[in-house]
């Protein structure tokens, strides 16, 4: 079983880097790394949520997300919204620029899914991700 992780953790390492080569050629035009369109996407799927809330759910640190959410405002993309249930910790929000930007990136990234043939019913990418899921779960332990 060992020799088999190690396979599927090369093959996520090798998928990652591949896919950041293919997100950065498909999206040289904009002005948004693969980790501000992260943020995006992720706004626009939750709606307008904390910086702590958001570092918790995608397991980085608060820091890293607050760098990018900085960048974003930067960029006009997101905005600080009050948050009414704690006084310190402003809600991020896409503006409205933001939400036209990972929106169509999503629309780019479509065509090339709707044009590639890869070769894969819609119940293997279920299983692909289900399997990475539980690996990813099952190696969520802290070192003693």
């Amino acid at each position: 079983m060992k020799n088999e992780i190690d396979e599927l953790l090369n093959e996520v390492r090798l998928f990652h880097n591949h896919i950041v080569q293919v997100g950065e050629a498909l999206h040289a035009d904009e002005s948004v790394t693969l980790g501000m369109r992260a943020v995006l996407e992720f706004l626009l799927k939750g709606g307008p949520m904390t910086v702590p809330d958001m570092a918790r759910s995608r397991s980085v640190t608060r820091q890293h997300i607050q760098v990018i959410v900085n960048t974003l405002l930067d960029e006009k993309l997101v905005t600080l919204e009050v948050n009414p249930t704690h006084k310190r910790s402003s809600l991020v929000a896409l503006t409205s620029e933001g939400r036209q930007t990972i929106q169509r990136m999503r629309q780019r990234e479509g065509r090339l899914f709707d044009r590639t043939d890869f070769r894969i019913t819609g119940n293997q990418l279920r299983t692909a991700r289900r399997t990475l899921e539980r690996v990813r779960v099952a190696l969520n332990v802290k070192e003693p």
